[in-house]
């Protein structure tokens, strides 16, 4: 996988970044920055392609999500983030996810579906992809989720569903509703960075 690594401070946050659909590894390296200038920065490129658009997992048309290939990205990404985390002598539970849309969909799905050891997550309108196989529990986790009142592409229901799949089996989970479409917003970003600089 495509990606860009860029080391902060040893007192840093370790920031790990996922893009949304038509985005790169360097679609949220700004965002990132603001979040905590002294991060250490990871940030991998979909190795999906959908009419030239990057993207971490295949859909068959908007929200028909490809369970087989979501499966397997998620798997090759755990793959990738355990291998460069190894390389770079950061350990797992150190990242905290910052994912977008796809990335963000994606993020939760491994943090839903696999027993992976990061811990916390900032995820900007994520929704349900309908998966809920796993029952162990997600106790150790924090996340944080931005919903658009207006957003076009996840529904209220879609992004209710997984904050309940994630409250469910007792992640801490924090979410920020703001007036706004699908599009990152400053309000969402000042928000995340607060609940950043709280854990």
């Amino acid at each position: 996988m495509k990606y860009i690594i860029e080391k902060g401070s040893p007192n840093g946050k370790k920031l790990l970044l996922l893009h949304g659909t038509g985005g790169d590894e360097t679609s949220l390296l700004e965002i990132a920055r603001f979040l905590n200038e002294e991060a250490t920065l990871l940030s991998f490129r979909g190795t999906v392609q959908e009419s030239g658009m990057n993207r971490f997992f295949k859909r068959n048309g908007l929200n028909q999500f490809d369970l087989v290939s979501l499966e397997e990205e998620s798997d090759r990404l755990i793959k990738a983030i355990t291998s460069i985390s190894e390389e770079e002598a950061i350990p797992l539970e150190d990242w905290i996810i910052v994912g977008y849309s796809n990335g963000a969909n994606i993020a939760a799905h491994i943090l839903l579906e696999r027993k992976i050891t990061i811990k916390h997550a900032l995820l900007f309108h994520p929704m349900s992809l309908g998966v809920d196989t796993q029952r162990f529990s997600l106790s150790n986790k924090a996340l944080w989720l931005s919903v658009g009142k207006y957003d076009p592409i996840v529904s209220e229901e879609a992004s209710d569903q997984l904050v309940q799949q994630l409250k469910s089996r007792q992640a801490e989970v924090t979410v920020t509703t703001t007036n706004s479409g699908h599009q990152i917003t400053m309000d969402e970003i000042n928000q995340a960075k607060q609940w950043l600089n709280e854990h």
